[in-house]
């Protein structure tokens, strides 16, 4: 009997199905998995998650606000286009016969306490890299959670920001 081996798919915002890079690799190779885990966590250094608590319980989180200005990070509109994007892949994903997992709170967090749960076998987590500063220490704070549990960490490129790389011909100097 094959033991089961979960990769857990950590989404930010590769948030569609169709030329997802993570997923067509899944489907193009043989990679020795036997259950996907695709999660969602909504940050709440981005986006104020107070909605997601329950009626008179204090958010564990200090407020989505910007450190130098105090602005709200995410504002109603860009919210309320994330909901639905999330919402989007859940349904492409159900129609592939998989689900979405959602959390709230820090990538890292989450990471760990997948890893640690005794009733998931947690053999890898992958997930495509972004630029900027927080979206590193993201990745840094999984890719640590992950060689402390000894489990394979890999962060892929997301190319659909780097077509016109491979469509425009460079100019010749």
């Amino acid at each position: 009997m094959t033991e089961n081996k979960t990769l857990l798919y950590l989404l930010r915002r590769d948030l569609r199905v169709s030329d997802n890079p993570i997923l067509h690799a899944l489907s193009e190779n043989e990679h020795g998995f036997t259950h996907l885990l695709p999660v969602y966590v909504f940050q709440p250094h981005q986006l104020e998650v107070s909605g997601f608590l329950r009626e008179g319980e204090k958010s564990p989180y200090p407020e989505a606000r910007s450190i130098v200005g105090k602005f709200w990070r995410c504002g109603p509109h860009r919210a309320k286009f994330l909901a639905e994007s999330v919402w989007d892949l859940k349904t492409g994903l159900e129609k592939l016969g998989s689900g979405l997992e959602i959390r709230v709170g820090p990538l890292g967090d989450f990471a760990r306490q997948t890893i640690a749960a005794e009733d998931v076998n947690v053999g890898a987590v992958w997930m495509t890299s972004e630029e900027g500063v927080e979206e590193n220490d993201e990745e840094r704070s999984v890719k640590e959670a992950c060689e402390k549990a000894g489990v394979e960490f890999k962060l892929w490129v997301d190319e659909k920001y780097l077509v016109d790389e491979y469509i425009l011909p460079r100019s010749q100097s």
